[in-house]
């Protein structure tokens, strides 16, 4: 049986572009972010005080090859190319304002309104009856569909289009996948970020697993074959300690299968010799998504990247479904917050949530 995968929400965020414009944000039923006619930029999250738009900043460069060289030796392919911003087939670029919400928060209230630069009055005072739900195990408080103001103009940046191959993957669909990220981004942090939504549409909070694999009914095991975008658990962990910061990584990784800790779940662990182990799971995807945009990427005192993914739905009632001659305007944008940060061979996915 395969179990669910919790989505790692916002450890990763991995959000923001799709494989055909699908693959990586929000979730199935997660609610997004609102807006709030109050001290919020119309196209930025408040930025640090020392916050720089990274464009304008003095940035180390490491390139797709430096960094691809820590990776294992059988590695994806990424081209790179730029464009204008478009959204899904059927839509329409949203004009006009529109509810700015957070989809999903877990958190407190007023780590919400200091993440996104609100103050928690004014957060409270649109909503004064959040959504919520506690996790009967941890006790954790998860907020939905927090609002944040009603009057927001979404952003409309240039993008860059990461394509991304692994021919020697079994399945045709993952062979080859695009992804849109922020074009302000270097070649290798965009790349690093298409990575991540890859492993999350195709690998961890969409569909979990490396396929293909043998099922062992006795331990309720998968383990990865041939196919697979790796087969060692030693692959896979210099594959995505390439992608991901170690927060991320460790979080993913759960070690040997013979030491598992139910109470302690990871997404894989490694077998006896070596092999990758996971007992799988996947979600749907939100049918109102509609494409998604971005803010400014603004280099941090800390030296990280930060800026929001801005997954756009239509929340009204007038939407009846997909089908050829129905055009829609998103009418809502979920808000989430993605994090890069600087490693010695470049960029690090350490938060990143899908779009869908």
């Amino acid at each position: 049986m395969k179990r669910m995968i919790p989505v790692l929400g916002a450890l990763l965020l991995l959000t923001a572009c799709t494989p055909a414009e699908s693959v990586l944000p929000a979730a199935t039923s997660a609610p997004e972010p609102t807006a709030v006619p109050s001290p919020l930029p119309a196209a930025s999250p408040t930025p640090s005080p020392t916050a720089v738009p990274v464009e304008e900043a003095s940035l180390p460069e490491t390139t797709l090859e430096e960094w691809t060289s820590v990776m294992p030796e059988q590695k994806p392919g990424y081209t790179v190319t730029e464009g204008p911003l478009e959204l899904l087939d059927y839509v329409a670029w949203p004009d006009q304002p529109v509810t700015l919400r957070i989809a999903s928060w877990k958190g407190t209230l007023a780590e919400a309104a200091e993440a996104f630069g609100v103050p928690l009055e004014t957060l409270q005072a649109l909503n004064p009856d959040p959504e919520t739900w506690t996790d009967p195990g941890s006790g954790a408080v998860n907020y939905y569909n927090l609002k944040l103001r009603d009057d927001y103009l979404v952003p409309r940046p240039d993008i860059k289009q990461v394509t991304i191959s692994t021919p020697w993957v079994a399945s045709r669909w993952e062979q080859t996948a695009s992804y849109k990220v922020p074009a302000a981004l270097s070649d290798q942090a965009a790349a690093c970020m298409a990575s991540a939504y890859n492993f999350e549409y195709n690998h961890n909070s969409m569909s979990g697993g490396i396929w293909p694999a043998d099922y062992d009914e006795e331990t309720g095991w998968y383990t990865t074959k041939e196919g697979g975008l790796y087969t060692t658990y030693s692959d896979l962990t210099r594959y995505l300690e390439a992608v991901y910061s170690p927060a991320v990584c460790e979080g993913i990784l759960g070690g040997p299968v013979a030491e598992e800790d139910p109470d302690d779940w990871h997404p894989y662990y490694q077998g006896e010799n070596d092999e990758i182990v996971f007992q799988g799971g996947d979600r749907g995807s939100n049918i109102r998504y509609c494409g998604t945009s971005f803010t400014q990427p603004e280099l941090q005192p800390d030296g990280s990247i930060q800026f929001w993914q801005l997954s756009l739905t239509v929340e009204s009632d007038d939407f009846v479904g997909w089908g050829e001659g129905i055009t829609y305007t998103p009418d809502t944008a979920s808000a989430s917050i993605v994090r890069l940060e600087p490693s010695e061979t470049g960029w690090r996915v350490a938060s990143l949530d899908l779009p869908n």
